[in-house]
This record gives C-alpha cells, sequence and structure tokens, in this order.
C-alpha cells in the first residue's frame, strides 16, 4: 500500500492565494513525456490530496499531466480557524473553478474527483464543458441536490463536537473501509485531515440546489462511476441511479467502502488507465448506462441463470 503522507518535503506542493484571503495548497507536477493532457483531482469533505497519491503517481506515470490541492481548510491549510461562510459549497465551487482556469494549459482536460469533490467537478465541468473531456466521480452518491442534514452529528455545537472527535473519527474509519488491514493502515490526521469547526461548517454549508436529475442528466462527456459495495456513506441504489440518469455512464461496483483511492488503489488505477487510453469517437452512440459488478458477484450472476 502507498504511504499517504511523505513526511518529507515535496518540491511539487505550493501555497497559492486561489482568490483573496483564500489560500490552498496546490500540487502540480508534469511527467517527462507529457501528453497535453491535464487530470484534475478533487478530494472529498475532511480529506487531502494525498488520499489520491496512488491515482496520481500512476497517472503520471502514463504521461499526464497531474493538478491537485487540498482545499481550504483541508490537509496542510486546516491549522487555523475560520468563520463558517468560508466553507460554503459555493465557496468552494469558487476555488475549484479558479484552480482549473489557472492550471488548464488547453481543451484536454480529465477531472477525478472524490465524495463531495464529485459535485464540484461535475459544476466545473458544466461551466467550462468546452475544455473537459472526461469526468471519473468516485463515491459521489446520486444525482441529487445537495442539502445539510438537520439531525445529523455535525448539527452539535463545535465545543460537543470536539469532546466527540475519537468516536467520530472510529465511526469515520469503520465506514470508509471494508478490509481491516486497510482500517489501520492510516493515522487519525491522515484519515481526516480537517478541524471539527471546520467540518462542521462544510458539511452545514453542503447547499447546492441546482445539481438536480436535469443537471447531471446533461453531462454529455464519457463518465466513469466507481463505489464500494460496503459503503456506508453511499447508497448503492443512488449511485445506480447516477448510472441510469448520465447518458453512456460506466459504474463499477468494488468490493470496498467509502474510500475508493485508498483501499482499491490498484483497482482505479487499472480504471483509470483504461478510461484515460478510450478513444472519444464511439461515446456519441452511447446511450445506454453500463454496470459492472465485482469479479464474484458477476459469476454468480451467470450461474444463475443457467
Amino acid at each position: 500500500m502507498p504511504k499517504v503522507y511523505p513526511k518529507s518535503y515535496c518540491p511539487y506542493e505550493s501555497h497559492v492565494e486561489i482568490r483573496k484571503r483564500r489560500k490552498i495548497i496546490v500540487y502540480e507536477r508534469r511527467p517527462s513525456r507529457h501528453n497535453n493532457t491535464t487530470v484534475f483531482f478533487y478530494h472529498g469533505a475532511g480529506g487531502t490530496y494525498r488520499h489520491f497519491e496512488a491515482q496520481i503517481a500512476h497517472v503520471l506515470s502514463l504521461g499526464y499531466r497531474v493538478v491537485s490541492c487540498d482545499m481550504y481548510g483541508h490537509g496542510a491549510t486546516a491549522a487555523r480557524a475560520a468563520p463558517r461562510h468560508m466553507f460554503t459549497f459555493e465557496q468552494f465551487c469558487y476555488d475549484a473553478l479558479t484552480l482549473f482556469d489557472r492550471y488548464s494549459e488547453n481543451e484536454r482536460n480529465v477531472l477525478v474527483g472524490h465524495s463531495y469533490g464529485t459535485s464540484l467537478c461535475t459544476l466545473v465541468y458544466n461551466e467550462r464543458r468546452s475544455r473537459v473531456q472526461k469526468l471519473v466521480l468516485l463515491s459521489g452518491g446520486g444525482p441529487y441536490a445537495l442539502a445539510p442534514e438537520k439531525y445529523s452529528i455535525f448539527s452539535l455545537p463545535t465545543a460537543v463536537l470536539s469532546c466527540l472527535k475519537p468516536l467520530i473519527l472510529k465511526l469515520f474509519r469503520e465506514a470508509c473501509f471494508h478490509s481491516t488491514p486497510r482500517k489501520a493502515a492510516l493515522q487519525d490526521g491522515e484519515l481526516l485531515s480537517i478541524r471539527m469547526d471546520s467540518l462542521r461548517h462544510v458539511m452545514q454549508g453542503q447547499l447546492w440546489e441546482e445539481g438536480d436529475e436535469a443537471y447531471h442528466a446533461s453531462l454529455t462527456c464519457p463518465v466513469l462511476l466507481a463505489v464500494g459495495k460496503h459503503d456506508r456513506f453511499i447508497s448503492l441504489q443512488d449511485e445506480i441511479s447516477m448510472n441510469l440518469i448520465v447518458p453512456g455512464s460506466v459504474l463499477h461496483i468494488l468490493n470496498a467502502g467509502h474510500l475508493l483511492p485508498i483501499e482499491c488503489a490498484e483497482e482505479i488505477n487499472d480504471l483509470l488507465e483504461s478510461f484515460l487510453s478510450n478513444d472519444l469517437s464511439d461515446h456519441c452512440s452511447l446511450h445506454a448506462a453500463t454496470l459492472y459488478l465485482p469479479k464474484r458477484e458477476k459469476a454468480q450472476s451467470n450461474e444463475s441463470t443457467v
């Protein structure tokens, strides 16, 4: 398993003022042989770009330029407290668009998102669709508008959440991984890389009324979907609904939990490699969604039909 948090200094990281008074960590690296395509990675709520470390290394080895970031208040930018209005979905969207506009070099761009980051990818595509070739949405859920949960644990006061932090981390770890060895592989700060008060603001600020079925049905580029069969945050039925709504999308159901980029690093790498290398000329003729089950389930399904 790749080490998620290398302790050494990374020369490809830089502190960037993405917008006024909003500094984030940006990771940019180009391979020795560049094929003029850039892959952008957007992590989930409470995460860090380092959750994509295995995918970043693999994509670079294939000749793609990579751009990713720790979103505001996440990862290396999570040290200071900030007011609630700095963590709304609208603010993160402006950051995601600014990052794309500043670092995209042509029309050959691919967006990869995990969890909360899939909504950012979808919005960036809708706003810049002439410059985005493909979308990869991992553990993103159904084609529904975002809204904060009224009675979730994150509706509790910050002081209470701080007291409950050990329990929250334990529950989060259980929900993120299906494989027991993977659960113990990450330190708490590596798994949830955000302050409790900031995480509360993120969860309470995830309001996106436009992101409904009609919005997702308008996606016209190739879309790769993947979800863990044992994901406790994302309903399998919701992901299948996304697969049915998005024209020509491909859904892979993996034997894993929520953090696919880490728990299924090799499988995600293989899916990315295949998806990135596929010719786009046939996509316009795709009308039906495609679903891929885990290998074991697929074999059982074939036996039951005999």
